[in-house]
């Protein structure tokens, strides 16, 4: 009576997989928003801990740090921000890759 249904079967089981990663995605959004990532320079003289959503969460100088020069301070700080964002760039690209495991691309928009 209801064979030309078995196709839905098969399309009502792909809907439930994708609305499952959807809410994997967005539960794995939320983990990686709330994670931070603490960058120092080389000489721990500037320590930085950004969020994974980019926003810098503290800027920390050691007691050591010299003041006296503005270029050599705008350079530091400007040298930790950007290490400190790629490192978020890597641990989202990371966290990310277990959805694409599963079969889902990592740049939908949900």
């Amino acid at each position: 009576m209801l064979k030309g249904l078995g196709g839905m079967g098969d399309m009502m089981g792909l809907m439930k997989q994708a609305q499952k990663m959807k809410k994997d995605m967005k539960k794995l959004k939320k983990e990686i928003s709330k994670t931070n990532i603490t960058v120092s320079d080389k000489n721990n003289m500037l320590t930085v801990v950004m969020n994974g959503d980019h926003v810098l969460q503290k800027i920390n100088f050691s007691n050591d740090f010299e003041y006296s020069n503005i270029k050599n301070i705008e350079a530091l700080i400007k040298d930790v921000v950007n290490k400190a964002s790629k490192e978020v760039d890597k641990m989202s690209s990371d966290k990310m890759s277990v959805l694409s495991k599963q079969g889902l691309p990592s740049d939908l928009p949900f």
